[in-house]
C-alpha cells in the first residue's frame, strides 16, 4: 500500500498498487536506454519491488487491445503504475513505432479513463515522453479521472534525463512506498505531477468562476428562466412570476457543497473529496480580493 499526502490540500489517502506495466513504442535504434532501465527494473523485482510487465505497441489496434486486456487484468485486482515510453507530439498527441500513427490525446484519455474505472482510481501514470502534460487538457469534470496520479514533462524532455532518473524514482517507491517523495527526488525536475484530488479542486474552481460568476452565469440564468417558464407552460409571465423564477433560479446556481457532491462519485470513481466547499470559497475570496486592490 502506498501513502500520498498533499500539503496544498492537507490530504492524506491510501494508494493500491502491485505492478509496473511499462508500454514502449519506440524506433529499434532508440531501444538501448529502455533496455536498460527495464534490465534495473528486472533487478529491482527480484528484491522484492513491483512486478513488472512490458508491452512493445506498434500500432493504434495493438494499444487498444493491450489497454483492454489491462482493464480486464484491474478488475480482477491489477493495481499499475503505467509507464509510456514513446514519443509525444502537442499537436499529434501519441507517436507508434514502428507505424508512425498518432494517436490524439483525447483518444488516450479515454483509454486511461476506462482502466482508471476498472482499477476503481488507482492508477499512477508516468508519461515518458515530450509534452505528456497536454493529454490533460482534455480532463473534464463531467468524466472520469484518468488516473490517481499522472506524471508527465509540460514540454521536451532528454532521454538522458530519464535514464538517468528513472530507474532511481522505482527504487526510491521500493525504499519508501511513497510515489511523491520518489517522484520529487527524481523525475520531478522536469515533470509535473498531478493528483486526482488536486485536480478536482482546481476543475471546480475554473467551473464556478466560469459558470457561476460574472457575465456568463448572468446568460446562463436568463436561459434557465426561460427554460423554466416554458416547461411550466407560462407564455406571457407577469412581473411577480418573473421576479420569483429568476430568484429560484439564482438561488440553484449558487455554488455550494451540492456542487462537490454532485461531481465527486463520477470524477473520482466511488472516492470522497478530502476538501468541503469552504476551502474552495476560501481560494474564490482570496482572488477576489487580490483584483481589487
Amino acid at each position: 500500500m502506498i501513502s500520498y499526502s498533499d500539503t496544498a490540500l492537507t490530504l492524506s489517502e491510501t494508494l493500491q498498487t502491485n505492478a509496473i506495466v511499462w508500454i514502449h513504442s519506440l524506433p529499434e535504434g532508440e531501444m538501448g536506454p529502455t533496455r536498460r532501465i527495464l534490465e534495473g527494473l528486472e533487478g529491482l523485482a527480484t528484491e522484492g519491488g513491483f512486478p513488472i510487465f512490458e508491452y512493445a505497441v506498434g500500432d493504434r489496434t495493438e494499444l487498444v487491445n493491450i489497454f483492454n486486456e489491462l482493464s480486464s487484468c484491474a478488475e480482477q485486482g491489477l493495481r499499475p503504475i503505467l509507464h509510456v515510453d514513446a514519443h509525444g507530439s502537442v499537436a499529434d498527441g501519441l507517436v507508434l513505432a514502428p507505424s508512425g500513427e498518432r494517436i490524439g490525446w483525447a483518444d488516450v484519455i479515454e483509454l486511461l479513463r476506462r482502466l482508471n474505472i476498472a482499477t476503481e482510481n488507482n492508477l499512477t501514470c508516468v508519461f515518458a515522453l515530450c509534452f505528456g502534460l497536454h493529454l490533460y487538457e482534455n480532463v473534464s469534470l463531467k468524466k472520469a479521472v484518468p488516473a490517481y496520479l499522472f506524471c508527465a514533462p509540460p514540454s521536451e524532455i532528454s532521454v538522458g534525463f530519464l535514464e538517468d532518473q528513472t530507474l532511481s524514482f522505482y527504487r526510491k517507491i521500493n525504499q519508501s512506498s511513497n510515489v511523491t517523495d520518489a517522484f520529487n527526488a527524481t523525475l520531478g525536475a522536469s515533470m509535473k505531477l498531478f493528483h486526482c484530488q488536486g485536480l478536482f479542486f482546481q476543475s471546480l474552481l475554473r467551473y464556478i468562476r466560469i459558470y457561476c460568476m460574472g457575465k456568463r452565469r448572468q446568460v446562463r440564468l436568463e436561459r434557465m428562466v426561460t427554460a423554466v417558464l416554458k416547461r411550466d407552460s407560462i407564455v406571457n409571465p407577469s412581473n411577480e412570476q418573473l421576479r420569483q423564477t429568476r430568484k429560484n433560479v439564482s438561488e440553484s446556481l449558487k455554488p455550494g457543497q451540492s456542487l462537490i457532491d454532485r461531481f465527486a462519485p463520477t470524477f473520482l470513481i466511488g472516492r470522497d473529496a478530502v476538501f468541503k466547499y469552504e476551502d474552495l470559497e476560501k481560494i474564490l475570496k482570496r482572488s477576489t480580493t487580490s483584483k481589487h486592490m
